[in-house]
């Protein structure tokens, strides 16, 4: 049987890493719901953007999600919602 996940994802700060050529972090509020209404797990994220592409940051979801299912999952939702949006997200706070 497999499990259903809803993912809701907002971009909270973007920072320029200044030890790393082009490359910013983002950090995503996350909040997932199993079902209808339970919900599974609530976060912030860090992706990192380089030129090269789009990465989830690997220790910070083996730290917060204890699911194996979504913990292969998470990684590619985050960089589906961040895609699009790569070329817009300047340094600073987002509501």
């Amino acid at each position: 049987m497999t499990e259903e996940f809803k993912f809701y994802f907002s971009v909270k700060k973007v920072v320029v890493i200044e030890d790393a050529h082009n490359t910013k972090e983002v950090l995503v509020h996350t909040k997932i719901k199993k079902g209808r209404n339970l919900v599974c797990l609530e976060n912030v994220f860090p992706v990192r953007i380089t030129d090269i592409g789009i990465f989830p940051v690997p220790k910070a979801i083996a730290e917060n999600v204890t699911d194996p299912a979504l913990r292969r999952t998470l990684p590619f939702e985050l960089k589906r919602y961040i895609k699009p949006q790569k070329r817009f997200l300047e340094p600073g706070d987002y509501s």
